[in-house]
């Protein structure tokens, strides 16, 4: 490979590091704040019956259900096996 390329390769490495690492700082509450909102809106927007209230409590109720089926199961190997 010659330089140039090898600059090009390690410029787009390096960008593409730096907006992982702008979207991994966003904190989680945030995150939370504008899936509700997003949530909130689909819902309202389907059902125009549909109060305010009871679209925040359907959505914080999918959300809920949906972290909930995220958690680790991981189960760790016992120490004596191979």
């Amino acid at each position: 490979m010659n330089w140039l390329s090898v600059g090009v390769v390690l410029g787009a490495a390096l960008l593409s590091g730096s907006e992982a690492m702008a979207t991994s700082t966003e904190s989680q509450s945030v995150i939370a704040r504008r899936q509700l909102s997003a949530c909130m809106t689909k819902q309202m927007q389907a059902s125009r019956t549909l109060s305010y209230n009871e679209a925040t409590k359907l959505c914080k109720e999918r959300l809920k259900s949906q972290t909930d089926g995220l958690t680790a199961r991981n189960e760790g190997k016992p120490a004596n096996a191979r």
